[in-house]
């Protein structure tokens, strides 16, 4: 893989040039100037295109931009499509999320799925007396049979102790025919058909500037159209409370219908899911009047299903240590299910399904940045699981150096035992090579992948 970048860069950066090509036989092309951003990327049987027109520059006050070609639309249909909680494993991440409105980003080198589509934003900040930030996005797409609207509003009060924001999002989204269900399964027949999705989200968030407190509380509401008729909904609780160097925060889902379809045809089934946690950084002065900071987390994340028997529950812990020449970090995180003897019972019993662990380091040296991350997973006899019993293990190692040409290399190693047997044996590795002379930029990439070891 060779990549290529060559700029020649005002005080506004006005010009950049980057050129790419692989071993995929992808070439791709990105030129960047004070309106227009440009991007194509071709393979034998295979083309993207997009670009973007942008007068944020030269308009201050009423900035436009459009974008057209294979766009990727995300933001607020982004939780259009899952609005669910998602069940991470790291320690580190609070997984709350912010107020925010659609947007679509231009085609990156790699990825040809996407259809030709028009996305167009108006930012207003400036019109009124008080000023306040709103965005209006709309964002054609053949895949869909009208245009997705959305509207954003964002404002600070109090010397910016207060912060408020709102959007609203709506489309309506074609869905293809469930046509494998019969009377005796859960999800009934339906035909083909379009079906309008709105997503409503508010936030706000009060900061204490003094003592470096704030409490931040989002609620979102996804209404959707039955393919029966009638108006399905889902609701979304965020809450974080931020003291000094620690966050403590919580969310919570609730979909009590059986047949909601969002808008990218997702079958939601009726659960309650419960996330709670807490994530603390403080810095710990040393002797040699070094700073060092010690940062702990932990989450516990549960799915109450409202139609099954048994209920996912996942729990993480962490620990990590940063100073000025190292960051070392451990994890463990634990997966079960909570047992009914139905699904209108409370649970009776726990079965443990998996328990990982994994450790990381990394070195800040003065020539090259090492690091490695080592990893586990335990998963315990379960029936309804192919990989039963299985011990996996993966162990990865980059390796950087700091001067002004950069070389990184990187290898992982994984395999998998049971019964004192050694299968699933994997490697693969990677060599970059960064060179800056002056305003030309050449990067080259050798990769391995997917290399499996008899």
């Amino acid at each position: 893989m060779l990549l290529i970048a060559w700029g020649a860069f005002g005080a506004a950066e006005s010009f950049k040039l980057e050129l790419y090509g692989d071993s995929q036989k992808t070439g791709g092309l990105r030129l960047s100037v004070p309106l227009i951003d440009l991007r194509t990327v071709i393979q034998p049987d295979k083309y993207n295109f997009g670009i973007q027109l942008s007068t944020s520059k030269f308009i201050k006050k009423l900035p436009v931009e459009v974008k057209f070609g294979n766009l990727s639309a995300s933001g607020s249909l982004s939780r259009l499509n899952s609005p669910e909680l998602s069940s991470s494993t790291s320690p580190f991440s609070n997984g709350i999320i912010s107020t925010t409105g659609l947007t679509a980003s231009l085609p990156g080198y790699t990825s040809f799925s996407k259809a030709e589509s028009t996305f167009l934003q108006i930012k207003t900040n400036q019109l009124t007396t008080h000023p306040f930030t709103m965005y209006l996005n709309l964002w054609f797409s053949p895949e869909n049979p009208d245009p997705v609207f959305s509207a954003m509003i964002y404002d600070k009060f109090f010397d910016n102790r207060l912060i408020i924001s709102s959007s609203f999002t709506t489309g309506r989204f074609m869905y293809e025919a469930n046509d494998s269900s019969s009377w005796f399964l859960d999800n009934p027949h339906y035909m083909a058909d379009s079906h309008t999705c709105s997503l409503i989200q508010f936030s706000t968030e009060i900061k204490n500037k003094t003592r470096k407190n704030s409490i931040y509380t989002g609620f979102m509401t996804a209404i959707y159209e039955s393919p029966f008729g009638p108006l399905t909904a889902a609701y979304r609780l965020d809450l974080k409370l931020s003291i000094k160097h620690t966050d403590f925060y919580a969310s919570a889902f609730l979909n009590q219908y059986e047949d909601i379809l969002t808008s990218s045809a997702k079958l939601l089934s009726p659960s309650v899911q419960l996330k709670c946690g807490f994530l603390t950084k403080k810095p710990v002065p040393a002797k040699n009047q070094k700073l060092y900071f010690i940062k702990t987390g932990a989450n516990i994340y549960s799915r109450i299903n409202l139609t099954k028997p048994e209920h996912p529950l996942r729990l993480n812990a962490g620990f990590q240590l940063t100073s000025e020449i190292t960051t070392l970090s451990l994890s463990v995180s634990g997966n079960a299910k909570l047992l009914a003897a139905s699904a209108e019972l409370p649970p009776e019993d726990i079965s443990f399904t998996s328990i990982s662990m994994q450790f990381k380091n990394s070195w800040y040296l003065k020539t090259f940045t090492p690091a490695i991350t080592l990893s586990a997973e335990k998963r315990f006899d379960d029936s309804s699981d192919s990989d039963s019993g299985k011990m996996k293990y993966k162990a990865q190692l980059n390796l950087t150096n700091n001067s002004r040409h950069k070389i990184s290399g990187n290898c992982t190693f994984s395999f998998s035992s049971k019964d004192k047997e050694i299968t699933d044996k994997k490697f693969s590795a990677g060599l970059t090579c960064r060179m800056n002379i002056k305003a030309v930029t050449i990067i080259g990439k050798l990769t391995i992948s997917s290399l499996y070891l008899e």
